[in-house]
């Protein structure tokens, strides 16, 4: 009987442990994600209007279903190792990319 009381309260620890680690990955990977518009901003280095109107138009797009998120990501990935500046590399390269894809950017 001691040993049955053991195990339920075994059970119960080791779910409200769970709960607790579930409750905090959730909140660190919350805390982790950043927007599109962040990421392109700060990852390509953006500084002046035109850039930040383009990673605009690039969002609204993607939100709109009309250029794949996928495309953006990859071409973002290979223009962030471009020094010293990568925009200008990602603007070209999407633009090439999506043209190829039949998309209009």
């Amino acid at each position: 009987m001691h040993t049955a009381k053991g195990v339920v309260l075994w059970l119960a620890f080791a779910c409200v442990v769970l709960s607790l680690t579930s409750e905090r990955a959730v909140a660190q990977e919350s805390a982790l994600r950043i927007t599109l518009k962040d990421q392109l901003e700060k990852g390509l280095q953006a500084r002046r209007p035109q850039e930040f109107a383009f990673i605009a138009h690039v969002v609204s797009r993607v939100e709109e279903g009309s250029l794949p998120r996928s495309l953006v990501d990859s071409t973002f990935l290979w223009a962030r190792s471009k020094r010293p500046y990568p925009f200008p590399y990602f603007e070209r390269g999407l633009k090439v990319r999506a043209k190829k894809a039949g998309i209009n950017i």
